[in-house]
């Protein structure tokens, strides 16, 4: 089958893409996955034909293919080209699916989720209106760089890790945006010797 997205994360997994959008005929989140354990969208498929974030894409589907946390999670069919077939603004996006508007972010105010926590969870992302975003660049010891936010949304503070490529710049460092719609996710599987679902923004619009 075939489906009509408007791209709304390009960000950051591994060597290539964690790509999620907004079906234009439902409104509903869908993950684009190249494998039924939720394995990235492959760069070149999207970087060939030019799709960016807000574009609207025509993609070949194979199956719903919900993963662990990942229930939005969608099959690709790679052997069939991706066409781009318009885009649109932030705002045409709200008027097709607004922002969520949960009291805390997946359910909690910390930036983390741990194993109970996950277990009642029904979805992976979530698109929020924030204030104070201010951007921080670390260094690691291995040379890298460690990208994060903090930012305020409903009296609560959060200060999650960035994926989006975009907002990746070490200059950035300190930069306040005192408004920002943003779009958080979760990975599939849990992180470290606590295992925890840690949150992170994968993609920030301003």
């Amino acid at each position: 089958m075939k489906k009509q997205i408007c791209i709304m994360t390009k960000s950051l997994k591994d060597r290539d893409y964690c790509v999620a959008g907004i079906d234009m005929a439902s409104g509903e989140w869908i993950r684009l996955v190249s494998s039924k354990t939720g394995d990235a969208f492959p760069k070149e498929l999207l970087d060939d034909q030019s799709i960016n974030v807000l574009d609207v894409a025509e993609v070949a589907l194979k199956a719903y293919a919900p993963y662990k946390t990942q229930i939005e999670n969608w099959l690709i069919d790679e052997s069939s080209s991706i066409r781009k077939v318009g885009s649109l603004t932030l705002h045409q996006v709200l008027s097709k699916r607004r922002h969520d508007t949960p009291q805390f972010i997946f359910g909690n105010d910390k930036n983390w989720l741990e194993q109970d926590e996950v277990k009642n969870l029904k979805h992976s992302l979530e698109m929020l209106s924030v204030t104070d975003l201010t951007f921080d660049t670390s260094l690691k010891g291995d040379g890298r760089h460690h990208h994060k936010v903090m930012f305020c949304y409903k009296g609560n503070k959060y200060n999650l890790c960035l994926t989006d490529k975009k907002f990746r710049i070490e200059d950035l460092s300190g930069f306040v945006l005192p408004k920002a719609t943003i779009v958080v996710s979760i990975p599939p599987v849990p992180y470290g010797e606590n295992e925890l679902y840690y949150k992170f923004v994968a993609k920030i619009f301003v």
